[in-house]
């Protein structure tokens, strides 16, 4: 039971050092020498675990989704409006990216031309799947004005999302709630009717608020 739980801490070590080096230099970069070293253990311990830097990238990917999913399930409620839904799960990614090093060496990976395609084009297609589902279920629902077609918002979604990892990675800064607060505000209106957009919540339903610093103090 000692060494399977001496496995299991290796492997934890291991995966975080990946993430942290892979955020921080790219994943071409980033070397098995480089992981071991600052995981504090040895090449083969890394490759008993994971055969090649690819696995190793294939492993944080499906962290990463798992986490996707939950993020998900969590924010549709039976009863709640699909675009609330989708407020709620942009604020989530938003806390998961900011805490999870293993959300934004995916975000780094999927932004890089070398990375693992395979694992990258999954992670964004379950995204990508989530934001359809959602804004089909709130067109289904009659929650936007007459004229919006869902997937016009989609792509829209899709875009801005994109854009801010983007942003973000290329100049190693976080995400940031406010920021995705703004976002909503500008473009709910646009989407829905007055009367419905007041029982929307763009910076996230009670349940879920974030923290939401000033953004002068960014």
């Amino acid at each position: 039971m000692a060494k399977q739980q001496r496995a299991i801490r290796t492997r934890r070590l291991i995966l975080d050092s990946a993430a942290t080096m892979i955020e921080r230099n790219g994943y071409t970069a980033t070397s098995i020498d480089g992981i071991s070293t600052t995981a504090g253990t040895t090449k083969g311990a890394v490759y008993f675990h994971f055969p090649s830097k690819g696995d190793i990238a294939a492993a944080l990917f499906d962290e990463a989704h798992d986490s996707l999913r939950a993020i998900a399930t969590r924010a549709r409620g039976p009863e709640a409006s699909p675009l609330q839904s989708l407020i709620d799960t942009t604020h989530l990614l938003v806390r998961q990216f900011n805490g999870d090093p293993v959300t934004r060496a995916c975000i780094q990976l999927c932004l890089e031309r070398h990375s693992p395609a395979p694992q990258a084009r999954a992670y964004r297609l379950t995204w990508a799947s989530t934001v359809r589902l959602l804004l089909e279920s709130a067109a289904a629902r009659r929650e936007f004005r007459e004229g919006v077609s869902a997937h016009a918002v989609a792509a829209l979604v899709m875009s801005m999302g994109a854009g801010a990892e983007l942003l973000a990675g290329r100049e190693g800064r976080m995400l940031r709630p406010h920021m995705t607060t703004a976002m909503w505000r500008v473009i709910l209106p646009g989407l829905v009717t007055p009367k419905h957009a007041a029982t929307l919540h763009p910076e996230g339903s009670p349940g879920i608020q974030l923290a939401d610093p000033s953004p002068q103090a960014h």
